[in-house]
């Protein structure tokens, strides 16, 4: 068991190095251990397979002399046939080993190299250890292999032989080792005791103590101008001096001799100022940093330093070994650092603004980066300009490799902790793919958390990755490969994007219209790569009009089939009319005959509220109650899905709606036969005259009224608006843009139908009209009825006072109605403007002719 545990830890160890796991409790984490651990213990650790190598090496030399090297083959077969005779257990995997090892052989090895391998083992003479012996005289020291002394009473400073044995003082180099030396032995004598006299007197300055004046006055201890900047340079590179304490300060203690106070304390405060701002760029170059973006950054700092170190250098050289003349001068070494030093302290700066604020995003420095570049150019400091840009530019590397990743394979980096896509919800439908796998991260406000400089072209980076992803699973990616990693180099470096002769263009245009068209490239490769898939090979205009014939009735015969079944069964009250099962089988049966539906995709269901809440007198009766529970469903292929948001399907299901309560009226007008009912004007009395008119005078309106509103909903909305959707589909540059063309293309639809929240009022009143119909089929039918009618109500007779009364209402309600409805339209229509505007004048014009009026 413990063994079984050490292999589980070390394999966790593992997994979480690789994968770069913050937490080794999570799901995946343990998913990928789990498996690791099984291959561990289910693994054989077979030996290598010796056919495998002779088979190997066989090629190797028929290589070698397809490639006119006979000479290295016949080398190599001399020696590998006298294997086979060795009792060598594990020549195959010390062979393979070699095979390993190897880089390219046929054009590496040299025959030469063999001659003089084969030459060192020709039997000549050989180094021994015996020879050295002799020739350095080994035998004749007796005192070399002595024990030494490490007793007590040996001095420190004596390297003893044994007890007895005398010091020699004489010097030992250039002859025999005495049997006993002494430190002093190993001195060597200067030659020149004034240079290291003259040193050590340069050097007082570090020991002296201040004194006091007899004022009372402490004296400053005077240095040369030399030593101050032998100090400032040292400090500047970052190391320990006399003349600035820890914190770079410098002592007051110290002063220049020639030099008045004031102008000394200036001096060295400037350049004490410049070591502070270099010392935290040198801090912040050493801290150890997990973020690979903070790494880049590090190393831009490291590169900088290092450039100023360089020159640091070689003014000491200069310095120390001057060729001329030399003039040592504070003042001057300061100009001559400042166009090194003056670009560091911006650096430092944007350095601190990022360590105050810990909690601030890892991209934050890149904006800061960005904008200062932008500034600098702005008033004119060229040289800071172009050494901040750089610095962005490299840094920007790091994090456009998440970018290329994306955009090229359409795959999150394991370190994309701080990109702006993340992977959204993990188990989702093909079809729901596009707009729920992958997600923006933005902040609680709503901002998009990436760089500021990103957000321009974060929409198509986006989209584009996106698209790869729908490509892979379509089996289509190898298509835009090559278009993909055609562009290997850096695309953003400084020399591409500032060439010679942009200097005044400003940079943030020059970087954007970089990047945007990096990305414009790889976006509409992919982007018509996914559309030639979705319309040529997925068959996206087909399921588009399958669609259309279930939800806009498009296939007129069709639907008419299924809905004078299930009127059928609303006027025979079926308790079982809102069955599953037959309104799927008799919508499956009604479309299969056009040959565009699909019938296995296609299903027809009631809400439950429907079954729960209305009877089959109220299905009956009104074409509000019933029919708005009457649900279809018709599921294309999932690329088709991803263009079907849930408001579009919404929307289809509102016009389904409307469409088959229209039907619904006009199915209830043609019930009324008009020679059945017609006698001779002889057999009937006045009354029943009077009614037969008024019946055909509100069935003349009502038949109007619906075929009037049919031939809007048709003619003037669904055939305009499907062809405009077919063409903007077309159009479309993207899937976001196809999705945006067929959303808004389905809202115009509902918008002119009336189906909007703005129109509720007058799509009730349209409904009440055309329920004026069904009551007006319900009082034709208890009419022409004998004493009880299949409803259970008492039968109206020919000429009945009830039966007028309700006839009488019809037209007064649809008088009313048709005005609300006609001054409702024309009065929105003036609200707003724009397109739908105008079909709702057209629909008010359609219903104008005075119909109501005249009843």
């Amino acid at each position: 068991m413990a063994h079984a545990a050490q292999i589980e830890s070390l394999t966790g160890d593992l997994v979480e190095a690789l994968t770069q796991s913050k937490s080794q409790t999570g799901k995946s984490f343990l998913r990928t251990r789990d498996a690791a651990v099984r291959t561990w213990k289910t693994h054989r650790f077979l030996r290598t397979n010796h056919f495998e190598v002779e088979r190997s090496l066989a090629g190797l030399e028929e290589r070698f002399r397809v490639n006119s090297r006979d000479a290295l083959a016949d080398e190599l077969k001399a020696r590998l046939d006298p294997l086979r005779d060795l009792n060598f257990k594990w020549y195959p995997e010390t062979l393979h080993l070699l095979l390993e090892l190897s880089d390219q052989p046929t054009f590496n090895t040299k025959l030469g190299d063999i001659a003089r391998v084969c030459a060192a083992d020709d039997g000549g003479l050989k180094l021994r250890w015996e020879d050295i012996a002799q020739e350095d005289g080994w035998a004749q020291d007796a005192d070399m292999w002595d024990s030494i002394n490490y007793s007590d009473e040996s001095g420190d400073e004596v390297f003893e032989g044994g007890p007895g044995d005398e010091s020699d003082n004489s010097s030992n180099f250039g002859g025999d080792a005495p049997p006993g030396r002494t430190a002093q032995d190993l001195i060597i004598q200067p030659q020149d005791n004034d240079a290291l006299k003259a040193v050590l007197k340069q050097q007082e300055w570090k020991q002296e103590e201040p004194t006091v004046d007899p004022n009372g006055r402490v004296r400053k201890i005077g240095l040369s101008e030399t030593q101050a900047l032998r100090e400032v340079l040292f400090m500047l590179h970052g190391l320990p001096t006399t003349l600035f304490d820890a914190n770079g300060a410098p002592d007051p203690v110290f002063q220049i001799s020639n030099i008045a106070w004031q102008t000394h304390k200036s001096l060295l405060t400037t350049f004490s100022e410049a070591g502070g701002y270099v010392s935290i760029l040198r801090r912040f170059a050493a801290q150890r940093e997990k973020e690979p973006q903070l790494q880049a950054l590090q190393d831009c700092v490291a590169k900088r330093v290092a450039v100023l170190d360089s020159h640091l250098v070689h003014i000491q050289e200069r310095l120390a070994r001057p060729a001329d003349q030399v003039v040592i001068s504070l003042i001057a070494a300061r100009e001559e650092l400042t166009p090194f030093l003056e670009p560091l302290f911006k650096l430092s700066g944007l350095i601190l603004k990022v360590q105050q604020n810990p909690m601030s995003d890892n991209f934050r420095y890149l904006e800061l980066l960005f904008d200062e570049s932008s500034m600098a150019q702005l008033t004119g400091n060229q040289q800071l300009y172009e050494f901040l840009a750089r610095i962005f530019l490299e840094c920007f590397a790091v994090y456009l490799r998440e970018i290329r990743s994306w955009v090229e394979e359409g795959r999150l980096l394991p370190s994309d902790e701080a990109f702006f896509i993340y992977h959204g919800a993990e188990d989702v439908p093909l079809g729901g793919i596009w707009q729920h796998r992958f997600k923006l991260r933005r902040t609680d406000d709503g901002q998009l958390l990436a760089p500021a400089f990103v957000h321009p072209a974060a929409d198509k980076i986006y989209t584009t990755g996106k698209s790869i992803v729908i490509l892979r699973l379509l089996g289509r990616l190898e298509k835009v490969e090559d278009c993909l990693r055609s562009e290997q180099a850096q695309i953003l470096t400084y020399e591409s994007i500032c060439p010679p002769g942009f200097e005044s263009a400003p940079f943030p245009d020059l970087f954007n219209m970089a990047l945007g068209q990096w990305i414009d490239r790889k976006y509409a490769a992919v982007s018509s790569a996914l559309q030639t898939a979705l319309f040529d090979d997925c068959s996206f205009e087909p399921a588009l009009r399958a669609l259309h014939s279930v939800y806009l009735m498009s296939d007129g015969a069709a639907a008419s089939s299924f809905c004078e079944r299930l009127f059928a069964k609303l006027d025979a009250k079926d308790p079982i009319w809102q069955n599953r099962r037959a309104l799927t089988a008799s919508a499956q049966e009604a479309f299969s005959s056009g040959g565009v539906v699909e019938p296995s995709r296609l299903s027809v269901h009631v809400l439950d509220d429907g079954r729960r809440h209305v009877s089959a007198t109220e299905a009956r009766g009104s074409v509000a109650t019933a029919l708005p529970l009457i649900q279809v469903a018709y599921r294309p292929a999932w690329p088709v899905q991803m263009i079907l948001d849930a408001d579009s399907t919404a929307r289809y299901q509102a016009v389904f709606t409307l469409l088959l309560q229209t039907k619904r009226a006009a199915h209830a007008l043609r019930a009324a036969r008009l020679l059945a009912d017609l006698r001779t004007e002889d057999a009937a009395d006045d009354a029943e005259l009077d009614a037969r008119g008024l019946f055909y005078a509100a069935r003349s309106s009502l038949v109007w009224f619906v075929d009037t509103l049919q031939t809007y909903l048709v003619t003037v909305v669904l055939i305009p608006q499907t062809a405009r959707m077919q063409r903007e589909l077309r159009a479309a540059a993207d899937v976001d843009a196809m999705m945006a063309a067929h959303a808004r293309c389905a809202r115009h639809m509902t918008d002119q139908l009336c189906l909007g929240a703005k129109l509720e009022p007058l799509r009730d009143a349209i409904l009440e009209v055309l329920d004026l119909a069904l009551q007006l089929e319900s009082a034709r039918a208890k009419n022409a009825g004998a004493g009880t009618d299949r409803d259970g109500d008492e039968g109206m007779s020919g000429g009945s006072e009830a039966y007028v009364v309700v006839l009488r209402q019809i037209q007064t309600d649809f008088t009313r109605l048709l005005r609300f409805i006609c001054g409702g339209l024309r009065s929105v229509a003036r609200a707003v403007s724009g397109e739908d505007a105008m079909r709702w004048d057209v629909l008010a014009d359609m219903l104008q002719p005075g119909h109501g009026e005249d009843m």
